[in-house]
C-alpha cells in the first residue's frame, strides 16, 4: 500500500488534537480522534472486500466510508444518488463491486441480486451493507483506489481509474492554491459522489486540518439536480458561516441574490466555481456585492481541477491558471491537451498506462501571462449551468422513441433547463397538441436521471429537413442552424424564473 499523505495527516491531526471538532453534520460531530477510531473500526469490517461501491447521501458517514476504504487499500467507487436505476446497473456491474453501503438498500435489492447483507452504524446512523459477490471483474485495478463515474455524456456513464497519488497531488495543489488552513470552515454542497466535491471538501480540508461542514441535504435546501428551498438555503449558510465552498453557476447566481437581499453571512474566504461555464456577467454581479469568487476548470480524467483562479492571481473570465503539476498545451486545433502525473484511464482502457497527452474535447487557449480561458466544446456534449454533463444524442434518441415525438433537438448548454425542440408524429392534433406531448415528455423523463431531464419543449414550426438546412445531407440534426432558428424562445423557456420552494 502506498504511503497516504491524508491517512497520516489524519493520524497526525488525531494524536495532535484528538479532542479538536471536524466533521459536523446535520445529526452530530467528529472531532479527529473520532474520526480516526471510525475510520480504523471499519476499515477491518471491510477486511476481504477488493472493490467497494458508496451509494449514500451526504453525511459524514460517507467521508468516513471512504476513508476507510483508503485505510484497508481496496477501489472505492461512489454511485452517486442521482444516477437512474439503468445507470445504477451498469456501474455495479462494470466495476463489478462486491460489496455496497448503502442508506437506501431498498431500491438495489429491487434492482440487483443479493447475496446477503449487514447492518451497521457508521458515525452514529445505520447503513446497510450488501453483498454482490456475484458481480466478478477480470480488471487489473493496480495502484487505483478510487474509480469515479461522470453523470453521462452517454446512457451509460465510464468510469475513470483514479491512482491514490493523483487525487493527493490534486489534494495538496489545490489547497496550496486557495490558501487553505486550519481556520478554514469547508461546506459540502455537491453530491460528495461528484470527484471535485470529494477532493476540494474532504481531501484539501484534511490535509490543511480544517472543519468540514456537511449538513443533510434537507438541511441545505437543494434536492435533486436543480431545485433549492431558498429560506432553508440562507438559513443553512447563516448557521454554519462557511469561509469555502465549491458551487455551479447555478448556486452561485443564488449566492448572488442572496447576497443582493444582505441575507448572506461576511464568513467567506474562497468560493470556486466550476462544473460549467460562468458568464462574466454573473461574475461581475458576485464581484460587485463582494464575494471572494475565484472560476477554475478540470475534468475527472485529469483527476479533477486543472486550473483555477486564487485571491493572488484572479483575471475574471479565465479558468485561471494551470496547478502546479499539470501541464497544458493547446493544439493546432485549439483543442486543451494536459499532460502530468494526475491524467488517468478509463476502466476497461486496453493501454498499460495513460496517454502521454490527454484530450479534454475542450476547446480554449492560453494568454501570454499564462491564464487558461475554455471557450467551448469539440463535439456537441451539453454542460448545464448546475454542471451536469449530458449528451443531446442520447436524449434525442430516447425523446423520439416516444410514440408521440418524430424528431427532437436538444438544448442546454449553459441553462438551468434542458429545452427540446420537438416535432410531433401526428400534427393532425393540433388542438391537443401540447397537451399530448406535455404527456410524453412526463412519460421519458419518467425513465431518466434527475439531471437529465427535459424541462421545457417548443413545437417545431415544420419538421427537420435537409431543405430548410435543419439536417445534413447524411440527415443528422445541424443544431446551430435549428438554434438560430428557435433561438428567442429557446432563450425564453430556459430562463423563465424558477419557482423555488420557499
Amino acid at each position: 500500500m502506498p504511503v497516504s499523505e491524508i491517512l497520516q495527516s489524519l493520524d497526525r491531526h488525531a494524536a495532535s488534537q484528538p479532542e479538536r471538532p471536524f466533521i459536523f453534520g446535520s445529526s452530530g460531530t467528529l472531532n479527529w480522534q473520532q474520526l480516526h477510531r471510525e475510520v480504523h473500526a471499519l476499515a477491518t469490517q471491510l477486511r476481504g472486500c477488493r472493490r467497494l461501491g458508496v451509494l449514500m447521501e451526504n453525511a459524514p458517514a460517507w467521508i468516513v466510508t471512504d476513508l476507510a476504504a483508503m485505510q484497508a487499500d481496496m477501489v472505492n467507487i461512489p454511485v452517486p444518488v442521482f444516477f437512474s436505476d439503468e445507470q445504477l446497473q451498469h456501474v455495479v456491474r462494470d466495476a463489478g463491486i462486491e460489496r455496497l453501503i448503502t442508506d437506501r438498500p431498498e431500491r438495489v435489492t429491487a434492482l440487483l441480486p443479493v447475496d446477503g447483507l449487514a447492518t451497521m452504524e457508521i458515525a452514529g446512523r445505520q447503513y446497510t451493507c450488501l453483498f454482490l459477490s456475484g458481480y466478478a471483474s477480470d480488471e487489473h485495478y493496480g495502484d487505483t483506489a478510487k474509480v469515479t463515474y461522470t453523470s453521462g455524456t452517454t446512457g451509460e456513464p465510464r468510469g475513470v481509474r483514479l491512482p491514490l497519488r493523483a487525487m493527493e497531488t490534486v489534494a495538496a495543489a489545490l489547497a496550496t492554491a486557495a490558501g487553505a488552513s486550519r481556520n478554514d470552515r469547508a461546506l459540502v454542497l455537491l453530491p460528495l459522489s461528484i470527484l471535485l466535491e470529494n477532493i476540494g471538501s474532504v481531501y484539501a480540508p484534511i490535509l490543511a486540518g480544517a472543519e468540514i461542514h456537511v449538513p443533510d441535504p434537507a438541511e441545505t435546501g437543494i434536492s435533486g439536480s436543480s431545485q433549492v428551498n431558498v429560506a432553508a438555503f440562507a438559513r443553512m449558510l447563516q448557521r454554519i458561516r462557511p469561509s469555502t465552498l465549491i458551487v455551479p453557476p447555478q448556486l452561485l447566481k443564488l449566492l448572488v441574490a442572496l447576497a443582493q437581499a444582505g441575507q448572506l453571512p461576511d464568513s467567506f474566504r474562497f468560493i470556486a466555481v466550476g462544473g460549467a461555464p460562468t458568464g462574466m456577467t454573473l461574475l461581475e454581479s458576485a464581484r460587485d456585492v463582494g464575494l471572494p469568487v475565484y472560476q477554475g476548470y478540470g475534468l475527472s480524467e485529469a483527476c479533477s481541477v486543472v486550473a483555477v483562479n486564487t485571491d493572488r492571481d484572479n483575471f475574471l473570465g479565465s479558468a485561471g491558471r494551470p496547478l502546479p503539476h499539470i501541464k497544458v498545451r493547446i493544439s493546432e486545433q485549439g483543442e486543451i491537451l494536459l499532460a502530468g502525473d494526475s491524467c488517468c484511464q478509463y476502466l476497461h482502457a486496453h493501454a498499460e498506462s495513460p496517454p502521454e497527452e490527454l484530450a479534454t474535447g475542450d476547446l480554449g487557449y492560453l494568454d501570454d501571462d499564462g491564464y487558461l480561458y475554455v471557450t467551448g466544446r469539440c463535439r456537441e456534449r451539453i454542460i448545464t449551468a448546475y454542471g451536469r454533463n449530458v449528451s443531446p444524442e442520447w436524449l434525442e434518441s430516447e425523446l423520439i422513441s416516444h410514440p408521440a415525438i418524430a424528431q427532437a433537438a436538444l438544448f442546454g448548454n449553459n441553462m438551468s433547463r434542458l429545452v427540446a425542440v420537438l416535432v410531433p408524429a401526428d400534427s393532425g392534433l393540433s388542438s391537443n397538441l401540447p397537451a399530448t406531448l406535455e404527456k410524453a415528455l412526463e412519460e421519458v423523463n419518467a425513465q431518466l436521471p434527475d439531471y437529465a431531464r427535459v424541462d421545457r419543449f417548443i413545437i417545431a414550426a415544420e419538421p427537420f429537413a435537409a431543405a430548410n438546412g435543419e439536417l445534413s445531407s447524411s440527415g443528422s440534426l445541424r443544431r446551430r442552424v435549428i438554434e438560430e432558428h428557435y433561438a428567442e424562445r429557446i432563450h425564453r423557456q430556459s430562463e423563465e424564473p424558477r419557482e423555488y420552494i420557499l
